[in-house]
């Protein structure tokens, strides 16, 4: 089984959304960590553009992240106000 990366990517519709989900991401960063298979979870915010922001996370392998969402009743709608892609990566070492 190889690990798998998973990128989502947001742009919220103005800075006061922007700034609530980032915080809100923080804290939801703080207990997926501890989910099992969950090797990393970290939420960026950009210096540039600041209503974009990112996850970044690594999951043991692509079945347990499917089993982790079917947990969840599957991957959660975008909150509103914000535009999101997620895009999966297997890990190749």
């Amino acid at each position: 089984m190889a690990a798998v990366r998973v990128v989502v990517q947001f742009t919220a519709d103005s800075a006061a959304t922007a700034e609530q989900r980032s915080q809100e991401l923080a804290e939801r960063a703080k207990t997926v960590r501890q989910e099992p298979g969950c090797l990393q979870f970290e939420a960026y915010r950009s210096m540039a553009r600041p209503e974009q922001y990112a996850l970044i996370e690594l999951w043991e392998s692509q079945e347990v992240l499917d089993r982790r969402n079917q947990a969840r009743g599957g991957v959660p709608p975008a909150p509103a106000g914000v535009n999101r892609t997620i895009e999966h990566y297997e890990h190749h070492g």
